[in-house]
């Protein structure tokens, strides 16, 4: 990716990032609308967007790169769950505070921010392989860290299967590799919904971001840490294995960036939900969102040049 591209994408998201930070605070976005505008965008937008790169030509390339990052996901998150959680052992917190960091630093916000991102700088075929990597995220989300958080020994399958963007994404792979496609009359008016994806997610980013006050998010030490782990050093791992592998460039760019998301929201949510040092958890996200403006454009850059 040249610099001018890369400039151009950081210039569309802060500009989009900073409207919604402005809708905020002026309060014309209030917390019911930036509610209801995070659901239509989980509920409608990022479905139909993902549906929409199930329209993508066929080819064994893309399939070897599919299954190239579901392997990649499901290693990063076997192995990071078990790392981040032996890291919180060593850290003077709470248990409380040690589960929602385990979380925290292994669960990137993959599809709210994950999807725009990838089909911003990959297109469709960028779009297919953020899906394949998101399964994988609810998978693990779903079971090893709603068990974590709520100190049960369940695993919330329904809640796995049932989630509007796990089953758009399955309709999607099936979609792709059958000689089945969604008629154009149809498939028009998905895409141009799912197109909103980008500017709609960035816009809540901003919102969100507005929320807390910045001298909140720069006080908590630890949160700190939750955003160096989450935005460097596990992408960095991450590149560094792909610089082994030595994949295709865009599959292994995505395989990196995946994992240099910031703190994924539904962290947050479960953390309410559990009683499970949710302020921390709040923190940790705004201040993850923040510091995403620096390090992604790095990871992209060090992408660039090494993969």
């Amino acid at each position: 990716m040249s610099l001018l591209t890369l400039l151009s994408l950081i210039v569309k998201i802060a500009f989009m990032i900073a409207l919604g930070y402005f809708l905020r605070r002026r309060n014309i976005i209030t917390e019911e609308i930036q509610t209801g505008l995070a659901d239509i965008l989980v509920l409608a937008v990022l479905p139909l967007s993902i549906l929409s790169s199930s329209s993508h030509d066929f080819s064994r390339e893309i399939l070897r790169s599919i299954l190239f990052i579901g392997v990649a996901a499901i290693l990063y998150y076997s192995v990071g769950l078990v790392l981040m959680r032996g890291v919180s052992r060593f850290l003077p917190l709470p248990e409380s505070e040690r589960k929602v960091f385990s979380t925290m630093t292994v669960f990137a916000n993959t599809g709210f921010v994950g999807f725009p991102v990838m089909t911003e700088l990959f297109g469709k075929p960028g779009l297919l392989l953020a899906v394949i990597y998101n399964m994988a995220y609810n998978l693990f989300m779903y079971t090893f860290g709603i068990s974590l958080l709520s100190g049960s020994k369940g695993m919330d399958w329904r809640k796995v299967l049932a989630n509007p963007v796990t089953v758009a994404s399955v309709a999607s792979l099936l979609i792709y590799i059958s000689p089945f496609r969604i008629p154009s009359l149809l498939m028009q008016p998905i895409t141009d919904v799912g197109s909103m994806s980008v500017p709609l997610s960035m816009i809540i980013m901003g919102a969100s971001i507005a929320r807390v006050p910045l001298i909140e998010i720069l006080r908590d030490k630890y949160s700190y840490l939750v955003s160096f782990l989450r935005l460097l050093v596990l992408p960095l791992i991450m590149l560094f294995a792909m610089v082994l592998i030595h994949p295709d460039k865009t599959t292994g760019t995505v395989a990196v960036l995946m994992t240099a998301l910031p703190c994924g929201s539904m962290n947050v949510i479960f953390a309410e939900k559990y009683n499970c040092a949710p302020q921390f958890a709040s923190k940790s996200v705004i201040q993850s969102m923040v510091f995403m403006a620096g390090t992604l454009p790095l990871l992209i850059y060090l992408c660039g040049i090494l993969l």
